[in-house]
């Protein structure tokens, strides 16, 4: 609203102020000095770009031999008017909203932290309504005693027909979320993504701290999740089903279902690599011992054989 009140006052202003300046006696001195703003400020876009087209036209075609200091004035006023808006504004614009927001913020445990709560906190900063934002990409990487070594995910949210993607990203040193935004024109998945509040409401049911000591002793663990929801058939991966606050164990027989689900995982060292000095400079890592969580299911009946 301020800016369009700006501009307005700017263009008006600058648009009196040449019309003043007339030397020579002309008629509709006025609507030819706006036809000559309106020249420069004519934009053509080709493939997103926009180009002075109004401005080239004139530089091409036009002669004036009256109020010519006048009327170049007026075309550069457009053209000025035109780089204003059609390139340093929305550069400016994408440099704003592309800045990372960081949010001070410590996570004690794995198994302490409350994702509803973690979800509400990362809206709210971004002044988001937080029923209108899909998820998509959740990971978490931990150890055996609780400790969150990786932490990330992803939202989308829609509006106008374009998609604002956020990337979320705990620090652990440094004790803080960063957070980074783009736009997207398309999201074909978009439709298939999960609420964000839904997923991690399913997710705080979860005992992750049960869930890791079943799985053994390993040095990394982790939750990972696409939040799409797709179709499951993944029988060894000891499929669980989340509804109405409880969890209980599906047979194979149950299978395949349609549903979202979150991965739970050990992850075993596979590979070593070391410098000169014996120091761990690339490791290889492999998941194993599966146990998956899904929710709001939907029985897929099997294809008749014809």
């Amino acid at each position: 609203m301020i800016a369009s009140i700006v501009y307005i006052v700017l263009v008006v202003g600058g648009l009196l102020y040449l019309i003043k300046k007339k030397r020579d006696t002309e008629a509709k001195f006025p609507l030819k000095i706006i036809g000559y703003y309106i020249l420069g400020v004519f934009a053509f876009k080709f493939n997103g770009i926009a180009l002075p087209l109004g401005f080239i036209i004139y530089l091409l075609f036009f002669r004036p031999k009256v109020n010519v200091d006048i009327k170049r004035q007026a075309a550069i006023f457009g053209l000025i008017i035109f780089i204003i808006v059609q390139w340093i504004t929305p550069i400016t614009v994408y440099m704003w909203e592309s800045r990372t927001i960081t949010i001070e913020h410590e996570l004690e445990s794995a198994f302490t932290i409350d994702f509803a709560e973690e979800n509400e906190l990362i809206t709210k900063e971004l002044k988001l309504e937080e029923s209108d934002i899909k998820l998509d990409n959740f990971s978490m990487n931990y150890t055996q005693s609780g400790k969150i070594t990786d932490l990330s995910w992803e939202m989308l949210g829609e509006e106008d027909n374009e998609y604002d993607y956020y990337r979320i990203q705990y620090f652990t040193d440094k004790k803080e979320y960063e957070i980074s935004k783009s736009h997207h024109e398309k999201w074909s998945q978009f439709v298939f993504l999960v609420d964000t509040k839904h997923y991690f409401e399913n997710l705080n049911l979860l005992d992750i701290q049960d869930i890791t000591i079943a799985k053994g002793k390993f040095s990394s663990y982790k939750l990972f999740s696409y939040g799409e929801r797709s179709k499951y058939d993944f029988a060894e991966n000891e499929p669980h089903d989340i509804s109405n606050g409880e969890i209980k164990k599906l047979s194979e027989k149950q299978l395949p279902v349609d549903a979202y689900y979150i991965s739970t995982y050990a992850l075993k060292r596979m590979s070593e690599e070391t410098d000169e000095q014996g120091n761990i400079i690339q490791e290889g890592w492999e998941g194993t011992v599966f146990t998956d969580y899904l929710f709001d299911i939907t029985p897929i009946e099997d294809e008749e054989d014809f």
